[in-house]
Protein backbone atom coordinates (compact mmCIF):
# COMPACT_ATOMS: atom_id res chain seq x y z
CA UNK A 1 0.00 0.00 0.00
CA UNK A 2 1.53 3.52 -0.93
CA UNK A 3 0.65 5.85 2.03
CA UNK A 4 1.77 9.61 3.29
CA UNK A 5 2.46 10.77 6.84
CA UNK A 6 2.20 14.80 7.27
CA UNK A 7 4.10 15.74 10.44
CA UNK A 8 7.97 14.22 11.44
CA UNK A 9 7.45 15.24 15.24
CA UNK A 10 7.72 12.90 17.88
CA UNK A 11 4.82 9.88 16.57
CA UNK A 12 5.26 11.11 13.22
CA UNK A 13 8.91 9.22 13.69
CA UNK A 14 7.67 6.53 15.24
CA UNK A 15 4.73 5.75 12.57
CA UNK A 16 6.94 6.53 9.69
CA UNK A 17 9.57 3.47 11.49
CA UNK A 18 6.95 1.19 11.35
CA UNK A 19 4.96 1.47 8.50
CA UNK A 20 7.98 2.01 5.88
CA UNK A 21 9.02 -1.53 6.64
CA UNK A 22 5.51 -2.82 5.04
CA UNK A 23 4.64 0.27 2.69
CA UNK A 24 5.97 2.77 -0.01
CA UNK A 25 5.72 5.69 2.38
CA UNK A 26 5.69 9.38 1.73
CA UNK A 27 6.49 12.18 4.14
CA UNK A 28 6.09 15.60 4.43
CA UNK A 29 6.90 18.26 7.13
CA UNK A 30 7.55 22.01 7.06
CA UNK A 31 10.31 21.53 8.67
CA UNK A 32 13.01 20.53 5.63
CA UNK A 33 15.84 19.66 8.00
CA UNK A 34 13.47 16.99 10.07
CA UNK A 35 12.06 15.77 6.85
CA UNK A 36 15.40 14.72 5.53
CA UNK A 37 16.57 13.47 8.94
CA UNK A 38 13.45 11.36 9.72
CA UNK A 39 13.34 10.17 5.99
CA UNK A 40 16.90 9.11 6.31
CA UNK A 41 16.26 7.04 9.51
CA UNK A 42 13.11 5.41 8.97
CA UNK A 43 13.50 4.57 4.62
CA UNK A 44 10.11 6.93 4.05
CA UNK A 45 10.47 8.84 0.89
CA UNK A 46 11.02 12.60 1.23
CA UNK A 47 7.36 14.43 -0.22
CA UNK A 48 9.07 17.67 -1.92
CA UNK A 49 5.39 18.67 -1.48
CA UNK A 50 2.15 18.48 0.22
CA UNK A 51 0.23 17.27 -3.91
CA UNK A 52 3.27 14.85 -3.77
CA UNK A 53 1.45 13.37 0.24
CA UNK A 54 -1.96 13.59 -1.99
CA UNK A 55 -1.04 12.04 -4.77
CA UNK A 56 -0.85 8.52 -2.47
CA UNK A 57 -4.80 8.94 -1.88
CA UNK A 58 -3.94 8.09 1.76
CA UNK A 59 -2.85 10.38 4.18
CA UNK A 60 -2.16 10.15 8.31
CA UNK A 61 -1.77 13.34 9.59
CA UNK A 62 0.76 13.35 12.60
CA UNK A 63 0.65 17.28 13.21
CA UNK A 64 -0.08 18.33 16.96
CA UNK A 65 -3.65 19.10 17.87
CA UNK A 66 -3.69 22.59 16.70
CA UNK A 67 -2.44 22.04 13.33
CA UNK A 68 -5.14 19.61 12.20
CA UNK A 69 -7.84 21.85 10.81
CA UNK A 70 -5.30 23.59 9.34
CA UNK A 71 -4.18 20.83 7.01
CA UNK A 72 -7.10 19.69 6.31
CA UNK A 73 -7.87 23.36 4.88
CA UNK A 74 -4.53 22.52 2.86
CA UNK A 75 -6.08 18.77 1.64
CA UNK A 76 -9.45 20.85 0.98
CA UNK A 77 -7.95 22.96 -1.57
CA UNK A 78 -6.04 20.39 -3.43
CA UNK A 79 -9.20 19.31 -5.05
CA UNK A 80 -8.15 15.46 -5.20
CA UNK A 81 -9.66 13.13 -3.71
CA UNK A 82 -8.29 11.86 -0.71
CA UNK A 83 -8.71 9.58 2.71
CA UNK A 84 -7.18 10.86 5.63
CA UNK A 85 -6.51 8.88 9.33
CA UNK A 86 -5.88 11.65 12.29
CA UNK A 87 -4.11 10.87 15.11
CA UNK A 88 -4.70 13.56 16.61
CA UNK A 89 -5.89 12.85 20.29
CA UNK A 90 -8.54 16.01 21.28
CA UNK A 91 -9.62 16.76 18.02
CA UNK A 92 -12.83 15.36 17.50
CA UNK A 93 -14.92 13.06 14.18
CA UNK A 94 -17.33 15.69 14.25
CA UNK A 95 -15.06 18.78 14.15
CA UNK A 96 -13.40 17.16 11.51
CA UNK A 97 -16.11 16.40 9.57
CA UNK A 98 -17.27 19.66 9.71
CA UNK A 99 -14.19 20.83 8.14
CA UNK A 100 -13.51 18.76 5.32
CA UNK A 101 -14.44 18.96 1.76
CA UNK A 102 -16.66 16.31 0.20
CA UNK A 103 -13.56 15.12 -1.88
CA UNK A 104 -11.47 14.70 1.82
CA UNK A 105 -12.59 11.24 3.89
CA UNK A 106 -11.31 11.58 7.79
CA UNK A 107 -11.38 9.42 10.04
CA UNK A 108 -9.91 8.94 13.78
CA UNK A 109 -7.48 6.50 14.68
CA UNK A 110 -6.51 7.68 18.32
CA UNK A 111 -3.45 5.74 20.16
CA UNK A 112 -3.46 5.07 23.96
CA UNK A 113 0.17 5.43 23.77
CA UNK A 114 3.56 6.99 24.14
CA UNK A 115 5.93 7.83 21.34
CA UNK A 116 9.15 6.62 23.40
CA UNK A 117 7.45 3.34 24.41
CA UNK A 118 6.60 2.54 21.10
CA UNK A 119 10.02 3.26 19.74
CA UNK A 120 11.13 0.77 22.20
CA UNK A 121 9.06 -1.36 20.81
CA UNK A 122 5.86 -1.33 22.99
CA UNK A 123 2.27 -1.71 20.94
CA UNK A 124 -0.17 0.64 22.32
CA UNK A 125 -3.86 0.31 21.82
CA UNK A 126 -5.43 2.38 18.84
CA UNK A 127 -9.37 3.12 18.82
CA UNK A 128 -10.31 3.91 15.67
CA UNK A 129 -13.63 5.13 14.79
CA UNK A 130 -16.42 2.99 13.43
CA UNK A 131 -17.83 5.04 10.05
CA UNK A 132 -17.32 5.81 7.95
CA UNK A 133 -16.71 2.11 7.62
CA UNK A 134 -14.57 1.68 4.56
CA UNK A 135 -11.83 3.74 6.17
CA UNK A 136 -12.24 2.40 9.49
CA UNK A 137 -11.19 -0.74 7.30
CA UNK A 138 -8.04 0.91 6.26
CA UNK A 139 -7.35 2.54 9.00
CA UNK A 140 -7.15 -1.12 10.98
CA UNK A 141 -5.26 -2.67 7.98
CA UNK A 142 -2.75 0.25 8.35
CA UNK A 143 -2.29 0.61 12.14
CA UNK A 144 -2.78 -3.53 12.90
CA UNK A 145 1.50 -3.33 12.67
CA UNK A 146 1.59 -0.56 14.92
CA UNK A 147 -0.72 -1.81 17.72
CA UNK A 148 -3.90 -3.83 18.58
CA UNK A 149 -6.74 -1.92 16.79
CA UNK A 150 -10.00 -1.86 18.12
CA UNK A 151 -13.05 -0.23 16.98
CA UNK A 152 -15.28 2.12 18.72
CA UNK A 153 -15.35 5.91 19.58
CA UNK A 154 -12.01 6.95 18.74
CA UNK A 155 -12.99 10.88 21.38
CA UNK A 156 -13.07 8.38 24.29
CA UNK A 157 -9.00 8.24 24.01
CA UNK A 158 -9.19 12.05 24.86
CA UNK A 159 -10.85 11.16 28.00
CA UNK A 160 -8.30 8.54 28.82
CA UNK A 161 -5.21 9.97 27.55
CA UNK A 162 -5.97 13.03 30.14
CA UNK A 163 -7.08 11.32 33.36
CA UNK A 164 -3.87 8.65 33.31
CA UNK A 165 -1.23 12.64 32.79
CA UNK A 166 -3.33 13.88 35.66
CA UNK A 167 -2.83 11.24 38.20
CA UNK A 168 0.98 9.87 36.48
CA UNK A 169 1.88 13.63 37.19
CA UNK A 170 0.37 14.40 40.28
CA UNK A 171 1.98 10.52 41.91
CA UNK A 172 5.12 12.52 40.38
CA UNK A 173 4.32 15.84 42.48
CA UNK A 174 3.98 13.88 45.53
CA UNK A 175 7.31 11.68 45.53
CA UNK A 176 8.93 14.70 44.94
CA UNK A 177 7.28 16.17 47.89
CA UNK A 178 7.39 12.99 50.05
CA UNK A 179 11.12 12.65 49.51
CA UNK A 180 12.00 16.17 50.06
CA UNK A 181 10.27 15.86 53.06
CA UNK A 182 13.21 13.61 54.11
CA UNK A 183 15.82 15.93 53.00
CA UNK A 184 16.06 13.61 50.09
CA UNK A 185 16.97 16.64 47.07
CA UNK A 186 19.49 15.19 44.92
CA UNK A 187 17.90 16.05 41.16
CA UNK A 188 19.61 12.62 40.24
CA UNK A 189 18.25 10.49 42.93
CA UNK A 190 14.69 12.26 42.32
CA UNK A 191 15.14 11.64 38.24
CA UNK A 192 16.22 7.87 39.05
CA UNK A 193 13.11 7.42 41.84
CA UNK A 194 10.64 8.45 39.48
CA UNK A 195 11.91 7.11 36.37
CA UNK A 196 13.39 3.94 37.39
CA UNK A 197 11.36 2.99 40.92
CA UNK A 198 8.70 4.42 39.78
CA UNK A 199 7.55 3.91 35.88
CA UNK A 200 9.17 0.45 36.54
CA UNK A 201 6.56 -0.60 39.16
CA UNK A 202 3.64 1.19 37.11
CA UNK A 203 4.20 -0.81 33.90
CA UNK A 204 4.86 -4.19 36.82
CA UNK A 205 1.25 -3.37 37.96
CA UNK A 206 0.04 -3.08 34.47
CA UNK A 207 1.28 -6.31 33.40
CA UNK A 208 0.17 -7.93 36.61
CA UNK A 209 3.92 -8.66 37.46
CA UNK A 210 4.54 -6.97 40.91
CA UNK A 211 6.62 -8.59 43.43
CA UNK A 212 5.74 -9.62 46.95
CA UNK A 213 6.21 -5.82 48.52
CA UNK A 214 4.70 -4.04 46.03
CA UNK A 215 1.62 -6.35 46.74
CA UNK A 216 0.66 -5.53 49.92
CA UNK A 217 1.22 -1.71 49.50
CA UNK A 218 -1.32 -1.96 46.11
CA UNK A 219 -3.54 -4.44 49.46
CA UNK A 220 -2.68 -1.40 51.83
CA UNK A 221 -3.61 1.14 49.14
CA UNK A 222 -6.83 -0.34 48.59
CA UNK A 223 -8.00 -1.07 52.15
CA UNK A 224 -7.11 2.31 52.92
CA UNK A 225 -9.68 3.56 50.09
CA UNK A 226 -12.29 1.23 51.37
CA UNK A 227 -12.11 2.82 54.80
CA UNK A 228 -12.43 6.38 53.49
CA UNK A 229 -15.22 5.37 51.45
CA UNK A 230 -17.22 3.67 54.56
CA UNK A 231 -16.51 6.68 56.59
CA UNK A 232 -17.86 9.04 54.19
CA UNK A 233 -21.08 7.43 53.67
Amino acid sequence: MSVGIIGAGRMGRVLAGILAQQHTLYLFDRDETKLRQVAGETGAVAAESLEDIVRQQRVILAVPDREVISCIKALNEQKQPVQVIHIATNVTQRVVEQMQASHVQCIGAKIIGHADEMTMGQRPVIIVNEQPAYLAAIAEELFSSVGQVIRGNADIVAVINTIVAEKVLEAAVHIEDALHSQDIKDPLILQSAIKQVGAGILKAYADGNLGPFAREVVQSVKAKRSRQELSSR
